[in-house]
């Protein structure tokens, strides 16, 4: 695994989430985020049912666990920017406590060395 961070400025342009995965009649699976009846009137009788998923992927038979990892993206990015905004802040936490401890330290070998002489 590359210690490289991916740059998520890259998905910003992606379809706005939630992102669904729908199973069709045959067993495919669909990742999108809305599910239009193509025929709801039932005009075409044979195609009544069709539906078309406004979105993202069509999956083959038997995979539903990737369908709806596939689903879960949008919200995984934005967990994902959440937990590095809050990891940026913790690094600027531990820098100013180590610029605190550092500051403490060099004050108490003054103190030292004055104590000394």
């Amino acid at each position: 695994m590359s210690n490289e961070r991916i740059d998520l400025n890259q998905f910003e342009a992606i379809t706005k989430g939630p992102w669904r995965a729908f199973e069709d009649v045959e067993g495919a699976w669909t990742v999108g985020n809305q599910l239009y009846d193509l025929f709801p009137d039932h005009s075409l009788t044979d195609f009544s049912g069709t539906y078309c998923v406004a979105g993202i992927c069509v999956l083959p038979h038997g995979t539903e666990a990737n369908a709806k990892a596939i689903a879960a993206l949008p919200e995984l990015i934005v967990e994902l920017k959440d937990l590095r905004w809050k990891h940026m802040q913790v690094l600027r936490e531990r820098k100013d406590l180590r610029d605190e401890c550092l500051r403490l330290a060099r004050k108490l070998d003054k103190l030292r060395t004055t104590e000394e002489e």
